[in-house]
């Protein structure tokens, strides 16, 4: 689906609003349509997006994801099976499962950052044999009709994302025996080998399956001393089993190995549960401050009890925000993306979305250049605010962020700076109030693979950002518990609780299963080590193109509204926003 115009400088979230009265006749034309978004947030901005654009469909349309009631989201599934709802839309709690019918239509609202994940939701229409799935790709901003060309390449070629299994996850194997354990019980001896032949377990050791053991009955060599962590006895017999009815009930209350961030339950002060809203989020709302929940615009009344009770609004209200944020883009769409990017003027490319972008690449190409695939593009731009630093390895929004860190690190070695970072799925930038000392020569340096990962532990917290990854760990290991009878802790407390523990295991246990768990998940799921490593074997090859501007191209630009997005109202941000396109069209 095409914008009416190309906007030169474009920016992530407002092209898709323009888009909406065109959602509309899609939706009419069908029977019945999944409209998919990425996150939560921006799923409860179209609902409400369409029923501005169309108000008949009230009643017609409605919302699903995972934090509303289960029983509306069971009810909107059969409602919209039977042809009684239009629409609905989604989450991905919609594009998994193989018991939901078909639908006709199914729309993208943004990219979907992933091949495996745009044939998924796809295929939700169409669903069965010699029928064609429909899906209709709608921008939020202009770049991203280039994604749209990179994933029709991939599907073209059948080049799919692999799915890497999680190996040596000790919390969820303690979980299991302690379920045994709470049962009928296990004899160590006849479990070792069954767990070691599954795939998951196969490289584990005599002495972490000894740990595993020793932690369930006495709480491991670091927390033998605190009786609350004997859960498990061995009886004469020489099972492992628990006896005591307070600890079995505290592990069926907390059983699973889905640890999102401490939830409120969201209740009409007059009754009537609604869904769930994250701490985090609701942390920083003030009473009578409305945000929008269901497809409903909410007042808050009062919170007690991890409990958020509201009343029904009107007027403007807050989306809410997720921790679990946005998609990162894949490796595999990252790689068509600067193949695509790479070829976008050439008078040859045959690609519709290219041709409709060639005014905004064409500036690019005027402003500062369009790099091609064995070529890594660097950007310096100084203005009246101060000077900014570009990088662009398409390799999303993960990957850039530890990036980003790691070259502020390798430049302030070279002098005394400071920076401020953001980062979208294309590239980052750092941003200085002082003149950034980089130049053609040392550029080199910055960008070598060489000490990569000593680098990057340098660069970042990485103590801090493992105790943070700890905190789930000791909820699904059991170390930390998270739900009582008739109350939840919150997300402070358990980050407290854990990191304390963490301290002491880092202290008197260093090798404690864990603790290194911790850190192996830190640097292959946060840090993304082995795509980085790739990343910078790809720049290494690489010409290095470096280029200086007065003033944002349209390959920045995006990544500087995002900075300013999380320090800005929203109506602050517009008229900012405004200001730098006009301040762009001066400077040529």
């Amino acid at each position: 689906m095409f914008p009416d115009e190309v906007e030169i400088l474009p920016w992530a979230g407002h092209l898709g609003h323009k888009l909406a009265d065109k959602v509309v006749p899609i939706i009419l034309n069908s029977q019945s349509t999944i409209v998919f978004t990425n996150t939560r947030s921006q799923s409860e901005m179209w609902y409400q997006l369409l029923l501005n654009a169309y108000p008949d469909f009230a009643g017609q349309i409605a919302i699903h994801h995972s934090s509303i009631d289960a029983h509306l989201r069971i009810w909107i599934e059969e409602n919209l099976s039977s042809g009684k709802l239009k629409a609905v839309v989604s989450t991905s709690s919609l594009d998994l499962g193989i018991d939901f019918k078909p639908v006709d239509t199914v729309i993208q609202i943004g990219s979907a950052k992933g091949v495996a994940r745009f044939l998924q939701r796809a295929g939700r229409s169409g669903h069965s044999p010699f029928e064609l799935s429909k899906i209709y790709c709608v921008p939020t901003h202009s770049l991203e009709l280039i994604e749209v060309s990179a994933l029709k390449e991939a599907v073209k070629n059948n080049v799919i994302e692999p799915r890497d299994p999680q190996v040596l996850c000790f919390d969820v194997l303690v979980q299991f025996m302690m379920t045994l354990a709470v049962g009928d019980g296990f004899r160590p001896e006849e479990m070792y080998p069954r767990i070691k032949e599954t795939f998951a377990f196969r490289d584990m050791t005599d002495e972490e399956w000894q740990g595993m053991l020793d932690f369930l009955t006495i709480g491991g060599k670091a927390l033998k001393s605190y009786e609350e962590f004997y859960k498990v006895v061995i009886d004469e017999e020489g099972i492992y089993k628990v006896t005591s009815r307070k600890i079995a009930m505290l592990h069926r209350m907390n059983m699973g190995v889905i640890v999102s961030d401490a939830m409120l339950k969201v209740k009409f002060i007059s009754g009537g549960y609604i869904g769930m809203v994250e701490e985090y989020f609701i942390s920083r709302l003030k009473k009578e401050d409305k945000f929008i929940l269901a497809g409903r615009v909410l007042e808050v009344a009062m919170i007690k009890d991890m409990t958020v009770f509201v009343r029904t609004a009107k007027g403007k209200a807050f989306a809410p925000s997720y921790l679990g944020g946005r998609l990162p883009l894949s490796t595999n769409l990252g790689h068509y993306l600067r193949e695509k990017l790479s070829g976008a003027l050439n008078p040859k490319a045959s690609e519709k979305e290219l041709k409709f972008l060639h005014p905004l690449l064409a500036n690019q190409e005027e402003r500062s250049h369009i790099p091609h695939e064995d070529e890594f593009l660097v950007e310096m731009i100084k203005n009246r605010e101060g000077y900014h630093l570009f990088m662009y390895p398409f390799e999303g929004r993960l990957v850039h962020e530890v990036m980003a860190a790691l070259v502020a690190y390798r430049i302030s070695k070279l002098a005394p700076i400071s920076f401020s970072m953001a980062m979208n799925d294309y590239g980052f930038e750092l941003f200085s109030d002082k003149e950034i000392p980089l130049n053609e020569e040392n550029l080199h340096r910055i960008l070598t693979r060489e000490n990569l990962m000593t680098d990057v532990i340098s660069s970042i917290n990485s103590a801090e950002m493992a105790r943070r990854k700890f905190r789930d760990i000791a909820v699904i290991s059991g170390m930390v518990v998270q739900n009582f009878p008739g109350k939840q802790r919150s997300n402070k407390s358990l980050q407290s609780s854990a990191g304390l523990i963490f301290k002491v295991l880092e202290d008197y246990d260093p090798n404690n299963f864990l603790v290194r768990q911790s850190y192996t998940e830190v640097f292959n799921a946060q840090l993304q080590e082995q795509r980085l490593v790739e990343a910078f074997k790809r720049i290494e090859k690489s010409k290095i193109i470096l280029k200086f501007a007065n003033t944002f191209t349209p390959l920045s630009f995006p990544i500087k509204v995002d900075s300013l997005r999380q320090t800005l109202s929203s109506e602050d941000l517009d008229s900012r926003i405004q200001k730098l396109i006009q301040q762009a069209k001066k400077v040529k």
